[in-house]
This record gives structure tokens, C-alpha cells and sequence, in this order.
């Protein structure tokens, strides 16, 4: 009962922390910004035929000069018909672009994509995004704002999880706090999270700091360490896009197995980062919901229902207060139920997903790894 309690007051003043440091970031805002950088959009893809025509009909769309930017498509051994269908519309479209493929190569992973790609590109910025996303017509014209007012090396974007059920409006809440978790850090100056569906940097800032260098063996990643690199290499001059006309949407998984794998997939990488910062954020995540979990089991074994009532609502209103912000800007309406769904099934959903992380393994996009 003591760690329960005093977790507890950690995670409550953690998520009040949180909240206040994403409420100091401001937006890049339009100032009358007539420059126009130079972007090329990085998309790698492996089997997205079911999304692929969707996201280059939004980056057709897109309200920015389609002569200062040119989307790169680079196949990662898709065994569909993905590049078919790229082929077929890039064919016919107004877009300056590029094919590139792996299997040309003999290589593979989202790694070795962008790493082509940013390679082969003689655009200023890189702008990377997956082939299941969906962007608004302002996304490119927002990060030219941000980086022609705030001139960063670095710029990571929002990410929102489609919910047209209870089931993924749970996954959109929960994939919410990471992502403002992940602004509120930044802002602080200790990088935790952010996601590559929505990152943009210098191209130069990736050259310099030898993109994957150091971790090409680990699957995923191909956002969070090169954050950490860029980060530190550039004296903290990254930051993130508080706009939502920036905001790629996705869908959220379908399937309670499906969340369990994409969640092992992104706990894996946890173990393999520098900072000491993410280490004690991860190993907090890990013990403040095991403490809760037996924490509840000892305090109702012991009859303590009304201490153990008390705590776990102050840490549901407290969750509900710090999603408040980041749903509304997100678009995710009435979360008061997923934050208590969530600070109910979580510590079964962390002890598990932290044990997993270790010794589990994954697939992603039909590939196995352990």
C-alpha cells in the first residue's frame, strides 16, 4: 500500500506536469510567411494497397506550390500490388515524384527507405509519412511556417487515431497522452516520443548526425533515436508542431491481438535508448502501474475500500484532466469513460506489454522479429 500511494502522488503530479508544459507550447502562427522551403515527402511502404491512393490523392490536394515539393515512394519488398497502383496514379498526376525500391538494393525496413531517400533527395526539408496516413490540405504549408518563423532542425507533428467505436476511441485516447507525453518532454528539454507517420527535419540534420547510424539492427525506431540524436546534436533546436492543420490521421487497430502487437513492436525499442530520462520514464510507467495493480488487490484484502476508492478516482480525474487538452486539439470528444476504462485495464495492459517487450516477439507488415 505505501508504493500504491506513493506512486500514485507521482503519477497524479507527473500527469499535472504534463499538462502544464504542453500548455506552454505555443503554436508556429502565420505571419505572413511568402517563403516557400523546399520539402521532399518521404512515404515508404510495404503491402498499403488497401490506403496508398488515398494519402497521394491528399498530397495532390495539398495547398502548397507542387514545384517546391516532390513525394518519394520507396517500396520496401511489398508482395502486393502496392506499386502497381502507385505507378499507375503518380502516371497521371501533377505530382513531382519519385520511385525508389529496396528489393533494387537488396535491402530492407523502414529504415533503409528513408535513408534512400533522404539520401537521393536535393530538397532543403524531409517530410516522412506512412502509407496508411491521411493529411489535411495545409499539413506541408504548416511545417513551412514553423520552420521559416521558429528555424528549427527538427519538427515533430501530431498523430491522430481514426475511433469509430468504443474499442479504437480507447486506442485514440491512450495514443493521445503519448503524443502530448511526448510534446510536454520535448518541451522541456528531455525528448521522450514522437512518431515517424509525422516528423520532419533539415535534410543536412540528418546527414550530419548519420541518420540510423548505430541502430540500423533495430526494426523500429526510425523516429525516437533519430529525435535524440538531432536533439543533441543541434543543441535542443527541435520542436513540436502545435497546429492542427499538421495533424496525419490513421486508423486505429481492429483487433485486441493486433494492439498487442503494435504495442510490443513500440515497448521493444525502450530498452535500446541513451537516455537516461526514457529509461526512469519507462521503468516509472512500468512500476506505477504494477503498484496499482497490487496495491488494489492488497488494499481490498485488507478491507481498505474507501483509501483504495479515493486513490484510484483522484488518478482517473487526474488522467481525465491531463487528456482534456490534447482530445480537444486532437478532435476526440467526451473521454471522461476512456480515462476510466483506461486507468482500469492499464495495469493488466503495462505489466503485461513491459514483461513482452523483453521476451516477446512481433510481426510488422509480414516480417517476424524477437
Amino acid at each position: 500500500m505505501i508504493f500504491f500511494v506513493a506512486f500514485s502522488v507521482v503519477y497524479v503530479f507527473f500527469l499535472l506536469w504534463a499538462r502544464l508544459m504542453w500548455g506552454r507550447i505555443q503554436p508556429a502562427s502565420d505571419q505572413g510567411v511568402s517563403e516557400y522551403a523546399s520539402f521532399s515527402v518521404v512515404v515508404p511502404v510495404r503491402n498499403e494497397s488497401e490506403n496508398i491512393l488515398k494519402l497521394l490523392e491528399d498530397l495532390e490536394s495539398q495547398d502548397y506550390p507542387k514545384s517546391q515539393f516532390e513525394v518519394v515512394v520507396v517500396d520496401d519488398n511489398s508482395e502486393d500490388n502496392t506499386m502497381d497502383l502507385v505507378t499507375d496514379y503518380l502516371d497521371t498526376s501533377s505530382l513531382t515524384h519519385r520511385l525508389l525500391s529496396l528489393g533494387d538494393l537488396d535491402l530492407q525496413g523502414k529504415k533503409f527507405a528513408i535513408t534512400e531517400a533522404v539520401q537521393s533527395s536535393k530538397n532543403d526539408y524531409i517530410l516522412t509519412i506512412d502509407g496508411d496516413c491521411r493529411v489535411g490540405t495545409q499539413w506541408i504549408k504548416a511545417y513551412n511556417e514553423a520552420y521559416q518563423i521558429k528555424k528549427p532542425m527538427m519538427v515533430t507533428g501530431p498523430v491522430k487515431m481514426n475511433h469509430p467505436d468504443f474499442f479504437t476511441k480507447l486506442q485514440a485516447g491512450e495514443f493521445a497522452g503519448l503524443i502530448m507525453i511526448g510534446a510536454s518532454s520535448l518541451y522541456s528539454g528531455n525528448p521522450s516520443m514522437c512518431n515517424g507517420a509525422n516528423l520532419s527535419y533539415q535534410r543536412e540534420a540528418f546527414m550530419e548526425v548519420d541518420g540510423y547510424k548505430g541502430n540500423e539492427h533495430i526494426p523500429s525506431g526510425d523516429d525516437e533515436f533519430l529525435l535524440q540524436k538531432i536533439f543533441k546534436a543541434y543543441d535542443r533546436k527541435v520542436m513540436f508542431l502545435k497546429d492542427q492543420r499538421a495533424i496525419v490521421s490513421t486508423d486505429a487497430k481492429q483487433s485486441f491481438l493486433a494492439l498487442l502487437n503494435q504495442r510490443i513492436r513500440w515497448s521493444s525499442k525502450w530498452k535500446f535508448h541513451k537516455s537516461f530520462f526514457i529509461k526512469l520514464l519507462a521503468l516509472f510507467i512500468f512500476l506505477n502501474y504494477l503498484a496499482l495493480f497490487v496495491g488494489v488487490i492488497e488494499g481490498i484484502s485488507n478491507q481498505q475500500y474507501l483509501l483504495v476508492a479515493v486513490i484510484f478516482v483522484v488518478r482517473w480525474i487526474t488522467l481525465w484532466y491531463f487528456s482534456v487538452p490534447i482530445t480537444q486539439f486532437l478532435g476526440i470528444k467526451n473521454v471522461l469513460g476512456v480515462s476510466l476504462v483506461i486507468e482500469i485495464i492499464y495495469p493488466f495492459f503495462v505489466t503485461f506489454l513491459g514483461i513482452a517487450s523483453i521476451f516477446g516477439k512481433y510481426s510488422w507488415k509480414g516480417r517476424y522479429y524477437s
